[in-house]
């Protein structure tokens, strides 16, 4: 493949993926607190930037099996959350089981070169971010996904009955708050530090 094929499906990629984010906004469906760093990155020339999510603690309607075919939404919240209102969300009829989740940020990093992937990967390991790989490599587009390590997951709605008591369930409302900050505190670090090393390479 020639350098000028590479650079064509790289501007092409970039391209989708920036007007994939402007619709994203436009519609509301990004997550607002990391509005403002995926834009930045779109100014970034060799890097762009798929899906991603800043974190949040959800409700999941699924199976025993968590099978991705029927698991939806039930609630997901992008911020902390009062046990009196998940309590209200979870007594809600269901068809399905409902798992108690909290998830950290991930992002999808593209690249134009195996070079500037690299340096992608290196920076997020450096900066503790144990989970992280390139997981598309093509000529002129490598992505990467990135994720920090706060994770929190348990069934706590079976066949449409509450199996945890108010004073568990209180423990992890809390506990899922308490990751659900430790990881804004650490998206924002990790924002920062990105835009500094990156963007002085521009």
């Amino acid at each position: 493949m020639t350098q000028n094929v590479i650079d064509q499906r790289y501007t092409m990629t970039k391209k989708y993926h920036t007007e994939t984010l402007q619709k994203a906004i436009d519609e509301k469906k990004a997550d607002e607190i990391i509005i403002p760093f995926l834009l930045e990155i779109t100014k970034i020339p060799d890097v762009f930037t798929s899906s991603s999510c800043a974190g949040r603690i959800m409700l999941l309607s699924t199976d025993e099996y968590e099978n991705k075919r029927i698991s939806s939404f039930h609630k997901k919240y992008h911020r902390t959350v009062s046990f009196d209102e998940l309590k209200k969300d979870l007594e809600e009829s269901t068809d399905y089981d409902i798992w108690l989740k909290m998830e950290s940020f991930i992002f999808h990093f593209g690249a134009k070169d195996y070079d500037k992937a690299k340096d992608l990967l290196a920076f997020s390991q450096n900066f503790g971010l144990k989970k992280a790989g390139i997981i598309t490599a093509k000529d002129g587009k490598y992505i990467l996904e990135v994720t920090n390590t706060q994770y929190l997951a348990l069934p706590i709605k079976i066949k449409n009955k509450i199996i945890v008591s108010d004073d568990y369930l209180k423990l992890i409302v809390d506990r899922s708050n308490s990751k659900l900050e430790l990881n804004y505190k650490r998206l924002k670090e990790f924002e920062n530090k990105f835009l500094k090393e990156f963007k002085k390479q521009t």
